[in-house]
């Protein structure tokens, strides 16, 4: 019996056959239910989180305040920032507002969800808003707009433009056709 226990341990020997065995593992043949003996009680399965669950949870720890004191690198970004709704690809839309008791930081609007997003400088002259906590990035260049979440690294929305933007495209194209 050692010597099965021992091969067990080392996975040289397939839990059936220490099942078979041992009389104390559960899969032992002596163990199982019978017309005298009532089946054994069933371990409740564990419950996997659901998306609809997990949404309320990124809302709340998107909630989650930013530190009060924002730096002067910071606040030179906030002006650059197109306050205002952008149309997405697909029917989506975002919509960026200047945050009302926080001053520099913006709310984000992306669906339901509501994320208050903190100016990042940068020096390529991308204008980035981030929220740490939540994992979502804003990215403004002069043509288009994005929103990621940066934990998995994938677009939530793409190719958002603001009024500001389309009429930088219109001016684009009018130059290119000359």
């Amino acid at each position: 019996m050692r010597l099965i226990a021992l091969l067990a341990a080392f996975g040289l020997v397939s839990a059936n056959a220490l099942a078979q065995t041992h009389p104390t593992h559960p899969e032992h043949p002596s163990l199982k239910a019978s017309p005298t003996r009532p089946p054994a009680p069933k371990k409740p399965k564990p419950v996997k989180a659901s998306k609809a669950k997990a949404a309320p949870i990124a809302v709340a720890v998107a909630a989650m305040p930013e530190p009060e004191v924002i730096d002067a690198d910071r606040l030179a970004v906030a002006p650059l920032v197109l306050v205002g709704e952008a149309r997405c690809e697909h029917g989506k839309t975002v919509g960026v507002q200047p945050h009302p008791s926080l001053a520099g930081r913006f709310l984000l609007k992306h669906g339901k969800d509501e994320y208050t997003l903190t100016p990042q400088p940068t020096n390529t002259g991308v204008v980035r808003l981030e929220n740490a906590h939540a994992g979502i990035v804003w990215l403004q260049v002069p043509i288009k707009s994005m929103l990621m979440d940066a934990r998995k690294g994938q677009r939530m929305a793409d190719s958002c433009l603001h009024a500001e933007q389309v009429a930088e495209v219109e001016s684009m194209k009018a130059t290119q056709s000359q």
